[in-house]
């Protein structure tokens, strides 16, 4: 099985390894601002302390944004001293500005934006006739306070669409619990009932009429014969896409025409059995049927591509499933209410499912179900 995608930089680095980064880019820009800049104006102090504070704020604005951009802009209303120290300020102030839209609301990053675009305007201090500088530094600003916005919005929309999905999955669960639950007591209460009765009624006859609390244990025998028949049947169809009706419930031996209705949906499935087959559990074998089924309904509808592979492979005491295919592959395969289904389907038998996509291209889905242990009843 191909190991998981590995999640993006930004969720593997630490916050310590952010702040070396910080850092170190903090400390490169200080130097090329005072080569390039920084020895141009005359008061070298003042040039110095604006570095400086400029510098600690692209430090500080990952984790204190208003903070930080409040320093920059601090040294770029300096700009009337010397033109070089607006230059200076102007990209750590757009960057904490970017931060602040991408952390707060709406509202106080609107506000930061103009309290921010002052800068700009003390370009054109104290006399307003040269405001060549309130243009661009303003466009500067402006646009990284938009990326900011931008990225804010996408990322409250993700958590609102995952907050969704997680109520969705939470519902189904919800939902399928209760349809286990009147299932399981459609199946289970009028045999127990008969069989409490039948017990009962063979207790207090056993010592005057031995034949009659005979036949009472014959009916407990039938009906719990009868019973665990049927609960079998159910575990079997609970995961089930359509309600059981009077056809026998698919297994293993149906793959060859699941394998003809893909064809005819678009996908050729090449289709390998793999041991010696032997008699399996109804339940085991229809979940191993679903399984296959899901992952070619994925394949059709996901994988965008005319050729899938089933491998059902027979071990001592595990059947084993494998169906992959070679279209887009990916993380992006939706992970719904069908491997949703392949997992439970698999748990019901204490297997193991892994999913996920291979190395280049494709998708594999691969599931051990373990033979239940032969009980004598």
């Amino acid at each position: 099985m191909e190991s998981a995608p590995r999640p993006p930089l930004r969720h593997r680095l630490r916050p310590v390894h952010w702040l070396v980064l910080d850092v170190v880019a903090a400390a490169g820009y200080g130097i090329v601002g005072w080569g390039v800049l920084g020895v141009r104006i005359d008061q070298r102090l003042l040039a110095l302390a604006g570095l400086a504070v400029v510098c600690a704020a692209l430090v500080a604005a990952r984790r204190w944004p208003v903070p930080a951009m409040s320093g920059a802009l601090a040294v770029f209303w300096l700009t009337p001293i010397s033109a070089r120290l607006g230059w200076l300020a102007a990209a750590p102030l757009a960057y904490a500005l970017y931060r602040v839209a991408e952390r707060c609301p709406i509202r106080l990053a609107a506000g930061a934006l103009a309290v921010a675009l002052t800068g700009p305007v003390a370009t054109a201090l104290p006399s307003f006739r040269h405001a060549g500088g309130v243009l661009p530094f303003g466009l500067l600003l402006a646009t990284a306070w938009a990326v900011g916005v931008a990225v804010h919005q996408h990322r409250r929309y993700t958590d609102e669409l995952l907050r969704h999905q997680r109520a969705h999955a939470e519902r189904q669960a919800t939902d399928e619990r209760m349809r286990i639950a009147r299932e399981l007591h459609d199946v289970v209460a009028h045999s127990m009932g008969l069989i409490t009765v039948q017990a009962a009624y063979g207790r207090l006859v056993a010592d005057r009429q031995p034949a009659t609390a005979a036949e009472a244990l014959t009916v407990i025998e039938t009906t719990g014969r009868e019973s665990l028949a049927e609960l079998r049947r159910v575990l079997g169809v609970l995961r089930a896409q359509e309600p059981a009706g009077s056809e026998p419930a698919p297994g293993l031996a149906d793959l060859p025409r699941l394998a003809e209705q893909t064809a005819a949906a678009g996908v050729r499935v090449n289709l390998t059995i793999e041991g010696e087959p032997g008699p399996l559990p109804t339940g085991l074998e229809l979940s191993a049927y679903r399984i296959v089924q899901e992952a070619l309904t994925n394949v059709v509808k996901h994988a965008g591509t005319g050729h899938a592979r089933v491998t059902v492979e027979h071990r001592p005491g595990t059947v084993v499933l494998e169906v992959t295919d070679h279209g887009r592959g990916g993380p992006a395969r939706p992970d719904g209410h069908g491997l949703a289904g392949m997992r439970e389907r698999v748990a019901l038998y204490g297997g193991t499912l892994h999913a996920g996509p291979m190395s280049g291209h494709g998708f594999r889905v691969t599931a051990h179900l373990p033979l239940p242990e032969r009980q004598t009843t």
